[in-house]
């Protein structure tokens, strides 16, 4: 039911901003969940969300942010005034505050820091780059003197104001702050009230240095089934820590980032996918335009081979019948090779250097089918016709076209992926119109030969 009444309400969250009624659509807004907050924001375009950011209350604007990509949450940072920016980071965890102030212009981000009252937690953050472990840690953690006892470690933690991101474990340092054991919250609830918190503590504790990638924290955390992992400088004093959705996050992207990059699908720093679906029309265009000419080209040189072949159209008026069938599963047979080559190459199960061995597994596939389809459409054609050389030339057409097309559909991602191209927004209209053009030469050189007699 929660979820459904989710639903209506995200309707009418966008019925209320067709129509212009921001204070309904802020109602609506506030009265989701967080998760669904940040969901529905995210499908806003991007001027309709930096005309409702600074209309929104300071801990749902914070958790927004907290949720967006890094690029669109800065642009959205930018638009609204520093006094503004500084509560809504206040309200953020610190190492996603410093994420996103680390996005901003100097100017702004210096003048927006010193408004914040969480300065002290966010500042030492700002020194890290964002793809280490210091860039990945947060701020707020449980850290406390060897001797002090349990029952005061209880009684400070139940003093500090409840956060988003609470840490399960609690860390031991010595007077200078070097970090010498770690246990868990549950440990120390159980231990007794006047057991010094380094007693309770066990002394091997894995940690990472900040400057670590973060590559190998997500490993590290992995290997381990750490909840958390806490961070050290050169002289092993704790600066912060890492928490294990974090980690998990970066694994994740670094998985899809690794994968889209082996894939030809990553240019530069933004995905060419996202680009596609959420770049600037210009940009957009400019991906997908040259293709289509292509396409158009191939569309002239294929009428080129209809006019070419005119004459033998005009008298066996019935091989124009079986174009469409011929050019039709040459060119899906296509598209099907193509869609298989992109997706195995994704998920690593079509190796590049190999490449020589799936294209001619893959002929095989499209001969195979090429022959199937042959015999039965030649059949039909000369049933059909009562013409036995016309069923021939069907079901030889189908058999060469459908296999060179399989062929095709196969090489074309593979080239494109090799010239730095994105195959995703070209192979389809280079499969598409190479295949129309040889499969119109495969149909008529046969007829001509074939049925040259009718000619």
């Amino acid at each position: 039911m929660q979820e459904w009444d989710a639903v209506l309400a995200r309707v009418e969250f966008r019925e209320a901003l067709e129509r212009g009624d921001r204070e309904t659509a802020l109602s609506l807004l506030a009265s989701l969940a967080p998760a669904d907050k940040a969901a529905l924001y995210e499908g806003l375009d991007l001027e309709t969300q930096a005309a409702l950011m600074p209309s929104l209350p300071v801990p749902d604007a914070a958790g927004i942010l907290e949720e967006l990509e890094d690029p669109t949450a800065a642009q959205l940072a930018v638009r609204l005034e520093p006094d503004v920016l500084a509560r809504v980071l206040d309200e953020m965890e610190p190492d996603k505050a410093a994420d996103l102030l680390g996005d901003l212009e100097p100017p702004l981000q210096a003048l927006t820091l010193g408004q914040m009252s969480r300065r002290a937690a966010v500042r030492p953050l700002l020194g890290y780059p964002d793809d280490s472990a210091g860039g990945l840690m947060t701020s707020s953690y449980y850290a406390f003197p060897l001797q002090m006892p349990a029952t005061e470690v209880l009684r400070r933690i139940r003093r500090r104001p409840a956060g988003g991101e609470e840490i399960p474990y609690v860390y031991a340092v010595d007077g200078n702050g070097v970090l010498a054991g770690v246990t868990r919250l549950a440990d120390l609830i159980r231990a007794h009230p006047e057991q010094p918190l380094g007693l309770i503590c066990r002394e091997q504790v894995i940690s990472v240095r900040g400057s670590e990638d973060r590559e190998a924290v997500a490993r590290l955390a992995n290997h381990y089934d750490l909840i958390a992992i806490p961070v050290v400088d050169a002289l092993n004093r704790l600066v912060g820590v890492i928490t294990a959705d974090d980690a998990l996050t970066v694994q994740t992207q670094e998985a899809r980032e690794d994968s889209f990059r082996s894939a030809g699908i990553l240019g530069g720093e933004a995905a060419r996918s996202d680009l596609l679906v959420r770049g600037p029309l210009w940009r957009i265009w400019l991906v997908r335009v040259p293709f289509l000419v292509l396409t158009l080209l191939g569309g002239m040189l294929a009428g080129r081979v209809i006019h070419a072949y005119e004459e033998a159209l005009e008298t066996v008026v019935v091989l124009a019948l079986f174009l469409p069938a011929v050019m039709g599963m040459g060119g899906n047979a296509g598209v099907q090779s193509s869609a298989a080559f992109i997706r195995g190459h994704v998920l690593g199960q079509v190796d590049t250097d190999r490449f020589r061995r799936h294209l001619l597994r893959e002929v095989g596939v499209g001969l195979g089918m090429g022959a199937v389809f042959g015999v039965v459409a030649g059949g039909i054609a000369a049933l059909w016709q009562g013409i036995p050389a016309l069923g021939l030339v069907v079901g030889l057409s189908l058999l060469c076209a459908i296999t060179v097309a399989t062929a095709l559909g196969f090489a074309i991602p593979y080239l494109l992926i090799r010239l730095g191209l994105d195959p995703a927004a070209g192979s389809d209209p280079l499969v598409t119109s190479l295949n129309d053009i040889t499969g119109l030469l495969i149909y008529f050189l046969l007829a001509s030969r074939l049925m040259g007699s009718m000619l």
